[in-house]
C-alpha cells in the first residue's frame, strides 16, 4: 500500500493533440475578441488611456493598482505553482518560469509611478480596490475548491488582451507624457510581445486540459475574470472621475 497522493509523479497526457490544440486556441481567441468588444461597449472609461485628454487622477490610480495587483499575485500564483506541481510537473515548471519573469514587474510600474509624482509611501498607504482583493480571492478559492486552471486562464486572458490593447495605450501615453515617463510600461509590453506570453500561457493551459469538460471550464473562467476586472474599471471611474464631477456640480 502506498499512501502518497498528489505527488506529481505522473506526466499526464493533454486531451488534445497538436492540431486540435491549435484549433481550440483559435476558438478561445475568437471568444476573447467578442468579450473585448462587449467590454468596450459596457465598461465606463474602458478606452480612456488611448484618448488625447488624459485624466491624471485616473492614470495615477491605475499605476498604483497595477503595483498592488502584481505584488499580491506573487503569493497567489506561487500557490498555483504548488497546486499544479501535484498534477502536471512539466506545466508547473513552465508556469514557474513564467511567474519568475512576471513577479518583479511591479518595479516597472513603480518607475512610471515615480515619474508621475507617486511615492512608495503613497502606494503603501493606498488600499487596493475591492476588485483586486476579489481577484486574488478568486484564485485561492478556485485552487482549493474547483480547478488549477483558473489562475492560468486569467493570465492567458490578460496576456492576450495586452497584446491587442496595450500597444495603443503605451503609444498614447508616450505622446502625452513623454517616453521617459512611460519606460516601465513600455518595457513590460516589450517582454509580453517579444516572448509571446499569450502563446506561452496557452501552451501551459493546454497541458492542464484533460477532457472536453476542462476546455468548457475555460470559457466560464474567462467570463469570471472579466467580470472582476470590469469591476476594477467601474471602481476607479467612480473614485477618480465621477466623484469629482459630482463634487464640481
Amino acid at each position: 500500500m502506498n499512501r502518497v497522493l498528489n505527488s506529481g509523479i505522473n506526466h499526464p497526457k493533454p486531451f488534445y493533440n497538436e492540431e486540435q490544440s491549435r484549433l481550440k486556441k483559435a476558438e478561445l481567441d475568437r471568444y476573447m475578441d467578442k468579450k473585448m468588444a462587449e467590454w468596450k461597449e459596457t465598461v465606463p472609461f474602458a478606452d480612456h488611456l488611448t484618448e488625447p485628454e488624459l485624466h491624471q487622477a485616473y492614470y495615477r490610480r491605475t499605476l498604483i493598482e497595477h503595483v498592488w495587483r502584481i505584488r499580491l499575485s506573487r503569493v497567489s500564483q506561487t500557490k498555483a505553482i504548488y497546486k499544479i506541481a501535484q498534477v502536471a510537473p512539466r506545466a508547473a515548471r513552465d508556469y514557474a518560469e513564467y511567474q519568475a519573469e512576471e513577479m518583479l514587474h511591479d518595479k516597472l510600474y513603480i518607475s512610471d509611478a515615480a515619474a508621475a509624482g507617486i511615492t512608495e509611501e503613497e502606494i503603501l498607504a493606498t488600499e487596493p480596490y475591492l476588485s483586486t482583493r476579489l481577484l486574488e480571492g478568486f484564485f485561492y478559492y478556485t485552487l482549493e475548491h474547483e480547478s488549477i486552471i483558473a489562475p492560468v486562464v486569467s493570465n492567458y486572458l490578460v496576456e492576450y488582451t495586452q497584446v491587442k490593447l496595450q500597444p495603443a495605450i503605451v503609444d498614447n501615453l508616450q505622446k502625452r507624457l513623454g517616453k521617459e515617463n512611460v519606460k516601465g510600461q513600455a518595457a513590460h509590453l516589450h517582454v509580453d510581445t517579444t516572448e509571446d506570453h499569450s502563446q506561452e500561457m496557452w501552451d501551459i493551459l493546454h497541458q492542464l486540459l484533460f477532457s472536453e469538460e476542462d476546455f468548457q471550464k475555460v470559457f466560464k473562467y474567462i467570463d469570471d475574470v472579466q467580470e472582476i476586472l470590469a469591476l476594477f474599471f467601474r471602481e476607479i471611474y467612480e473614485d477618480t472621475v465621477a466623484k469629482h464631477v459630482k463634487t464640481a456640480a
